[in-house]
């Protein structure tokens, strides 16, 4: 019998990532924020936070996490506001709502 092993093939999620998937929200802190403009309809370029206006010079990075058990879909920004002052952005892909990560 010959098995087939694919890179391409999807990932069936294990006990690892459920569990992982659970905790995760327990763990990471993250907090409301208002976002004021997006860049190309998709990229955040300015927020508001602790009452605080916030201009996003530049993204860094951008991925998404599928929904995952309890945790929704979200879409990760990592986003640089001025010297040495990087933040985590999410958004929650189903609502729409905006989240600072702490």
């Amino acid at each position: 019998m010959v098995q087939r092993i694919s890179a391409l093939a999807p990932k069936q999620p294990g006990i690892f990532d459920r569990t992982w998937a659970m905790l995760l929200p327990l763990i990471v802190r993250a907090e409301p924020i208002e976002l004021l403009d997006q860049r190309f309809n998709f990229l955040p370029q300015r927020f508001r936070w602790r009452g605080a206006l916030w201009r996003v010079r530049a993204v860094a990075r951008v991925w998404e996490q599928p929904q995952a058990g309890l945790q929704p879909a979200r879409r990760y920004f990592e986003v640089m506001c001025g010297p040495g002052q990087r933040y985590v952005l999410f958004q929650d892909v189903q609502i729409g709502t905006w989240h600072v990560s702490l």
